[in-house]
């Protein structure tokens, strides 16, 4: 072998072993970044082995780089442009899509408010990229195109701003009585305790008791009969936590049916007390 071609031999074996040498770089480097910078740079460095692997060295060194920068305090690693690497027309513009897509849910704060599902997405679309530019393996590129097409509307939730409660409105409750009565039954205690619970939303709340009749007897025997009952629910309200001073009692009577009737007619819906529950 003469001198030219063995210096040549020598010069590709030199390269050859310079090729690669920043993965372990990257290995021996302990990340100390944020929360995101950390899982990023631990990414990162999965993406730059699994190049080493199938002998992508030119690769395995740009990950293993970018592994050490994102975890290394104060540097921030951005998305890469959707030009940084090379494609086909039609696949570029799908690329640019998803990469601002991303860029915009960084820009809405998903780093610090999701910061490894943030930094799942940059991997998953650096993978994207390099394995497309490549073309050589498409199961690999689907699955983390999937991936990045997964985890970008993950994180738009977490970066979506809460939905405020509606405030609680006031509520009216209505509790019905036998023909003649001023009795609770079952089903009339059920509503009472629907309505001290509707109260304890307030605070103060405004509790009005409201006693009504139907037509069916006296128009005074009505009236007595209305006011018990309004007092028999307000007791009630008492018993279940609403405080004395936030209830107002009324007795209508047979006045203001909640179904018109002609005189001495009995009407279930007319013999009732009605809870309005207000802030």
């Amino acid at each position: 072998m003469n001198m030219k071609a063995f210096m040549a031999v020598g010069a590709m074996v030199a390269l050859t072993a310079c090729a690669g040498q920043d993965l372990g770089n990257a290995r021996g480097v302990k990340a100390n970044s944020t929360e995101f910078g950390n899982a990023l740079s631990a990414g990162y460095l999965r993406l730059s082995q699994a190049e080493y692997s199938e002998g992508d060295y030119a690769d395995s060194d740009y990950f293993a780089l970018r592994s050490i920068a994102a975890g290394t305090s104060g540097t921030t690693v951005e998305l890469p442009e959707a030009t940084a690497r090379n494609f086909p027309e039609g696949d570029a513009i799908i690329v640019a899509t998803a990469r601002n897509e991303l860029d915009e849910v960084f820009k809405a704060g998903a780093r610090e408010k999701a910061p490894q599902l943030a930094a799942s997405a940059q991997i998953a679309y650096e993978c994207w990229t390099q394995e497309l530019e490549e073309n050589n393996q498409p199961p690999h590129i689907e699955a983390c195109r999937e991936q990045l097409e997964g985890l970008i509307p993950a994180l738009r939730n977490a970066v979506a701003a809460p939905k405020k409660a509606k405030p609680v409105k006031g509520k009216l409750f209505k509790v019905l009585f036998g023909t003649g009565s001023a009795r609770l039954n079952d089903e009339a205690n059920a509503v009472i305790t629907d309505a001290a619970k509707h109260a304890k939303n307030f605070s103060p709340a405004r509790v009005v008791v409201s006693g009504y009749t139907d037509s069916a007897g006296s128009a005074a025997g009505n009236q007595a009969l209305s006011d018990r009952r309004a007092k028999v629910v307000a007791a009630a309200l008492r018993l279940r936590g609403v405080a004395r001073d936030a209830i107002k009692t009324n007795a209508y009577g047979e006045r203001f049916p909640d179904v018109r009737t002609g005189d001495g007619v009995q009407e279930a819906k007319n013999r009732r007390v009605e809870i309005s529950v207000a802030p």
